[in-house]
């Protein structure tokens, strides 16, 4: 009965700490996360002394400083013992660069001799015997090891310990959601995360630790909550706040809130992106190394699906035609395509491509605009990327960003595409369909996928693919 009337309490006290608990929990975070920055592949981990002292001195210094300052201790130093024996000038001229070197460093030397001197030696293999909260007590009662510092040595070691990592950025991320109050400390944050973590292990809990400090530090920064480009924005706290400001700035706009879509022609595709490919709004095509001539074709059948009866407007750099060829008039139409309904703009740079395409998205007459923009230029940031967002959407012109040469970053685009060449379906001299293989690596209207597809040039739709290409693990991705 103590039982049932505890749990009934725990509920209840959950449920009043997280104001979305009823929509969202931490699994559905961690797999919306990961399907964001993709899964963590753990390949080794340190043992517990060598997480403790990276942790120790990791605290608020950029993650590669940590790791540089870490190197350099272990190179200078042999064994644990030399770091607890040597002089504290020494430790910290070994630590320059970390912020609070100068603190750091004869904390680290009297945690070190704390440890030897409680335990015999500087190990912590020992701590497998203990449960979580033994363990953690055990640490944090080490001057200066800070519940943050105790619960990374358990769980991001060897030791594999069911505990959770909040620091600066995780806490951040989690006040803004509204699963913790904006004054909440790392320890009421540690507790809540706990309790609400029933089916998550401990190498979910190091992944979804992970997954949130790279949103701290990418999208949910100190600086600024960059809400339209979160993958949590719909069930956050912040996010939704910032959401309803943006609508209310596009109903100044006069921006239409009902968004229309033309179905691409794949049945699977097209139920993935709620009835087809969204007007008005930003879609990014990566493509593969290699591949940048099967992306540009993608990308030219797409444009096609959007813009019936009207003209497109292909933007690329001088660059581009250097490196990857002209569009060809020929090969335009062997796709289908009528060239006379495609106006080609040539820049210098891609500041002047950006440019032309905020101003040619403002023009009705135009059914889409394609921004070809081959590396990773400085000016094409988030900044960019939703200015293009926001001028697609005044008068409901497409907006295609194709990536060549390029890693994906943050950016504004409700669908992201990553693409390369497959083999087509080839009968006697007959070369079949232009084939792609595409991976919708985002989708902000629902699921992504990943599908063979063939380009039907009578039809101008896209299709499945006749060729056999092998079996794939899922269609769809949920």
């Amino acid at each position: 009965m103590i039982d049932i009337v505890l749990s009934l309490f725990l509920t209840v006290l959950v449920q009043a700490i997280f104001p979305f608990r009823q929509a969202i929990d931490l699994g559905s975070i961690r797999e919306r996360l990961a399907a964001h920055f993709g899964h963590i592949q753990i390949d080794e981990r340190p043992d517990p002394v060598s997480q403790f002292v990276g942790s120790f001195i990791g605290s608020r210094t950029y993650d590669w400083k940590s790791w540089d300052a870490f190197m350099l201790l272990v190179r200078r130093y042999p064994n644990w013992d030399s770091i607890a024996d040597a002089h504290v000038t020494d430790i910290e001229s070994t630590l320059e660069g970390v912020t609070y070197s100068e603190k750091k460093a004869p904390e680290l030397k009297r945690a070190l001799c704390a440890i030897r001197d409680s335990f015999g030696r500087i190990d912590l293999d020992f701590l497998a015997k203990y449960d979580v909260d033994q363990a953690l007590n055990c640490l944090e009662k080490i001057h200066g090891v800070s519940p943050k510092i105790a619960s990374a040595t358990l769980n991001f070691s060897t030791l594999r310990m069911r505990t959770f990592v909040v620091d600066t950025h995780v806490l951040r991320v989690l006040q803004r959601f509204g699963f913790v109050g904006m004054k909440a400390d790392i320890k009421t944050t540690y507790d809540a995360v706990m309790a609400a973590a029933d089916g998550l292990g401990s190498d979910d809990l190091f992944e979804l630790h992970w997954h949130i400090k790279s949103l701290g530090q990418t999208i949910c920064t100190l600086a600024k909550a960059m809400c339209v480009s979160c993958p949590l924005s719909d069930i956050c706290q912040r996010g939704v706040e910032n959401v309803k400001i943006l609508k209310a700035f596009g109903d100044k706009l006069g921006i239409q809130e009902k968004s229309i879509r033309t179905p691409i022609g794949h049945g699977e595709v097209d139920l993935c992106l709620k009835g087809g490919l969204q007007h008005g709004v930003l879609h990014e095509v990566f493509a593969s190394v290699g591949h940048e001539t099967a992306a540009t074709g993608f990308v030219a059948g797409l444009a096609n699906r959007v813009t019936t009866g009207k003209y497109s407007l292909w933007i690329r750099q001088d660059f581009s035609t250097r490196e990857f060829g002209e569009l060809s008039p020929a090969g335009l139409l062997e796709l289908g395509l009528d060239p006379a309904h495609m106006l080609l703009l040539s820049v210098s740079n891609a500041s002047d491509g950006l440019r032309a395409a905020n101003d040619a998205l403002s023009c009705s007459a135009l059914g889409a605009v394609v921004i070809e923009i081959p590396g990773s230029p400085k000016t094409l940031d988030l900044t960019a990327s939703r200015r293009l967002t926001l001028a697609a959407a005044q008068k409901s012109v497409t907006a295609f960003l194709l990536r060549l040469t390029a890693q994906p970053d943050a950016s504004a685009a409700e669908t992201r595409w990553l693409v390369r060449a497959a083999a087509s379906q080839t009968q006697n001299d007959d070369w079949g369909r232009p084939t792609f293989e595409a991976s919708l690596i985002r989708n902000r209207s629902g699921n992504t996928g990943h599908w063979f597809m063939e380009w039907d040039c009578d039809e101008r739709i896209f299709q499945s693919s006749t060729a056999d290409h092998g079996a794939l693990v899922s269609a769809i991705a949920n």
